[in-house]
């Protein structure tokens, strides 16, 4: 009998040790998921379709005029999108500015045949992408 309790001991220890490291893995890669989560890029900011100039568009639309924003933005093109529902504009940005690093931009929305048109503007990051800041 003493030798089964001892065993049954060692096995008790095996099992608490295991435990125990597999909670030491677990800590080992929690930085490494902040890190996942910390690089996950920023979606792009509404600028000028967050105002009154995008008030009137459905989700869909927005989406999509925001998306062709920022492409405009970073690329200094032209950028025309069209809403699955009727909607659609253009963005013509400025060439980039020498202070500062950054452009401004005109964006253009016509809801109904109405056009709306407001003026934001984007500033280079260090990384080289572009934010819309207004």
């Amino acid at each position: 009998m003493k030798g089964k309790a001892s065993m049954r001991s060692i096995g008790g220890c095996f099992l608490v040790f295991g435990f125990f490291a597999a909670l030491g893995g677990c800590n080992s890669s929690a930085p490494e998921a902040a890190k996942i989560v910390a690089a996950a890029p920023e979606p792009p900011a509404p600028g000028v379709i967050g105002s009154a100039v995008g008030r009137e568009l459905g989700a869909a639309d927005r989406a999509m005029a925001i998306a062709a924003q920022q492409e405009a933005v970073n690329s200094g093109e032209r950028r025309s999108w069209r809403g699955a529902h009727g909607a659609y504009g253009f963005v013509e940005p400025a060439a980039e500015n020498g202070v500062g690093g950054c452009r401004d931009y005109t964006h253009k929305v016509f809801i109904d045949g109405r056009p709306q048109q407001a003026k934001g503007q984007a500033c280079k990051r260090p990384d080289g992408s572009w934010r819309v800041t207004g």
